[in-house]
């Protein structure tokens, strides 16, 4: 009988358990999106590396936005990090993402102001606006480490994460150097609070803010991309899909287990952005003919996300955005007689609609987006 008829061997359950408490170990915290609201409720603690994660929503309803702010933690977290930036829709903002990043570094400086008493507390405060300038520019040179790709088709999408893979294999062959953390010698006397800002302010221009603690170096090497986001996928692989349904489907299939396998190998964090389909105006309540579909626990909530259920069984979390009325007030106004439904304010929703293990699915969180780029809980 040949070899090829023989059954692998079986592998010892310990061995496997082994090998996923060293994956895990190796994998970075989540990336926060700055907004306590969200992390504690809804991602219990944010994006996860290592996993592909689906932000599906009509249009306006954050998911750019929400990307940058991944971006923005992972390339404060992350010394050494980069992020592969792939555009499908020439939408990518350097200047926004700047004031993204930009507002995480004043809200960490304030963050971290709340540790000090006194008078410490106030000058700090009231220096925030002279370091502005070099918020700015610590903004501008992290840039640097976001890799911007712009694609126009599917296979555009599959060369772009072809290259990123040759690139990790590139740097996993590479031996690391280890890294060295430059420490203050010790001082026989205690520098007064003025001096001690003077420092700071020279740490914020060349190493960034935050505590030491935050940053993590061990698990990136330079070069390394440890984000990858995809904005949007939907108008690629439809047009795709719209050629063949079938070679389509295989086709996507076939590119999601190449992007996992890449994703969970470099504990990559791997972002998508998606399309919602079956949003159909809400003012009226008598719009409806027929079954319904749609996914969202909130009843008013109407849509799910785009390219079909089988798209949701090759990532790892969904999530979907969605707007509701805020009040009871606002609620009347949208289900009403439609006369003055443009004039109702809402409140976005983040809902988890599928996790692969399991922890976050059916959690949400309501939020706005203040202007521009502030992700505030909605109150």
């Amino acid at each position: 009988m040949s070899d090829f008829s023989q059954a692998a061997p079986p592998l010892l359950g310990s061995s496997l358990l082994a090998s996923a408490k060293a994956h895990e170990k190796a994998r970075p915290l989540p990336a926060s999106l700055g907004s306590a609201t969200i992390d504690q409720n809804a991602l219990d603690g944010g994006f996860r590396y290592g996993e592909i994660t689906s932000i599906a929503g009509a249009s306006g309803m954050g998911k750019t936005l929400l990307a940058y702010h991944a971006i923005a933690s992972h390339l404060l977290t992350h010394k050494f990090g980069e992020v592969a930036f792939i555009d499908t829709t020439g939408s990518f903002s350097p200047l926004r993402l700047r004031k993204v990043l930009t507002y995480r570094l004043e809200s960490q400086i304030q963050r971290n102001s709340y540790q000090e008493t006194g008078y410490m507390y106030e000058k700090r405060i009231s220096t925030l606006e002279n370091r502005k300038e070099a918020m700015i520019e610590k903004a501008t040179s992290m840039l640097d480490r976001v890799k911007f790709m712009r694609v126009f088709d599917f296979a555009g999408v599959v060369e772009a994460i072809s290259e990123i893979n040759e690139l990790m294999e590139d740097v996993m062959r590479k031996p690391q150097k280890p890294t060295f953390v430059a420490v203050e010698k010790r001082r026989d006397e205690i520098n007064d609070s003025e001096e001690e800002l003077d420092e700071e302010d020279e740490e914020l221009q060349t190493e960034g803010v935050g505590d030491p603690g935050d940053i993590q170096d061990s698990d990136r090497q330079r070069g390394s991309i440890g984000m990858i986001i995809i904005d949007t996928i939907t108008n690629i692989v439809s047009a795709m899909m719209a050629k063949s349904q079938i070679q389509g489907q295989a086709l996507l299939a076939n590119f999601m287990r190449s992007l996992h396998h890449l994703t969970f190998r470099h504990h990559i964090c791997t972002i998508l952005t998606n399309a919602a389909v079956g949003m159909n105006p809400s003012n009226n309540p008598e719009y409806q003919h027929g079954p319904r579909e749609d996914v969202s626990i909130f009843s008013s909530t109407l849509g799910r996300p785009a390219l079909g259920k089988t798209f949701t069984f090759l990532i790892d979390t969904s999530i979907f955005l969605s707007a509701v009325p805020k009040t009871s007030d606002d609620a009347t106004i949208a289900f009403g007689d439609g006369k003055e439904a443009s004039s109702y304010q809402k409140a976005l929703i983040l809902e988890i609609l599928k996790d692969r293990c399991g922890t976050r699915e059916g959690r949400w969180a309501a939020f706005e987006i203040a202007p521009d780029v502030k992700i505030v809980p909605s109150g």
